[in-house]
C-alpha cells in the first residue's frame, strides 16, 4: 500500500532531481522539436482536373518541382508518364516511405507513381 512512500525512500533526493530534471527536458523537447516535415501544400486545383489530359499533369508537376519538392529530401528525380497521367518519382530508399508519406498527405495516390 506504501508503494509510493518506499520508491521516495529508495531513491532519494539524487532520484527526485533526475526526474524533475527529466520532466523538464522533455517539456522542452516536446515544444521545440522538429520533425522535418514541410509545410502543407494547397494545391490549386483537384485530383479530377489534374488527371483530365497530359497537359494537366504536366502543370502539376510544375507546381510540385517549385513549390514541393524543393523541400523534402529524398526525391532523386522524376517526370511526367502522360499516357497514363501520372507522376513518376524515383526516391532514395533510406527517404522512400517519408517522401511517400508528405506527398500523399496532400495529393491522391492516383496521381504517382513512386520508385526506389
Amino acid at each position: 500500500m506504501d508503494m509510493g512512500k518506499d520508491f521516495v525512500k529508495k531513491i532519494k533526493p539524487v532520484g527526485i532531481v533526475m526526474i524533475l530534471l527529466f520532466s523538464i527536458v522533455g517539456t522542452y523537447m516536446m515544444f521545440t522539436f522538429s520533425f522535418d516535415i514541410p509545410p502543407r501544400y494547397e494545391s490549386i486545383h483537384t485530383t479530377d482536373y489534374y488527371r483530365q489530359n497530359a497537359e494537366t499533369i504536366q502543370e502539376l508537376h510544375t507546381e510540385l518541382q517549385e513549390f514541393v519538392f524543393p523541400s523534402i529530401d529524398g526525391i532523386l528525380e522524376s517526370s511526367v508518364l502522360p499516357d497514363q497521367r501520372m507522376i513518376l518519382i524515383h526516391v532514395s530508399s533510406e527517404h522512400h516511405d517519408k517522401v511517400k508519406a508528405i506527398i500523399l498527405r496532400d495529393f491522391d495516390e492516383e496521381l504517382f507513381v513512386f520508385r526506389r
